[in-house]
């Protein structure tokens, strides 16, 4: 009993000693940062994967968002970001309409018939795909080919 007295105190400690370096800046945001979930419209969706970490992230949440989005740059080796990402049900009515924080944008919604814009520096590219059943439907969208 006494020993796990001492433990909790010691991790008490630790959250403490944690959470003061975070607040000061001592620690990085990064060493804790997650990808969040956002929503918009009633839509849920996540965006993000500029770095190794957020990637990781990013694959840890993928079964939970039925549309999976790639954003690319052929000109460019690195992971792109500030895409303008619209989503349209099949009445083109816009469910979404976000800008990216990395090259992966993730979406959850319903099956059914769905149109995916994306704007990149100009560039325009779209596509209209199928949602059925429990499949996951993968848009990959090439910029400056």
């Amino acid at each position: 009993m006494i020993q796990l007295n001492k433990r909790a105190k010691l991790m008490k400690r630790m959250v403490f000693v944690v959470t003061l370096l975070l607040g000061v800046g001592v620690l990085p945001p990064s060493a804790t940062a997650e990808v969040e979930i956002l929503k918009q419209r009633g839509v849920r969706y996540v965006t993000g994967g500029m770095t190794q970490e957020e990637k990781d992230d990013m694959d840890k949440l993928a079964r939970r968002f039925p549309v999976h989005i790639v954003l690319l740059d052929k000109s460019q080796d690195e992971p792109i970001q500030g895409v303008d990402v619209t989503v349209r049900d099949v009445g083109g009515n816009v469910i979404l309409q976000a800008k990216s924080e990395g090259p992966l944008f993730f979406v959850d919604v319903i099956g059914g018939r769905y149109t995916v814009e994306a704007e990149y520096e100009g560039e325009k590219l779209s596509e209209t795909k199928d949602l059925t059943g429990r499949r996951y439907l993968r848009l990959r969208f090439m910029f400056n080919e």
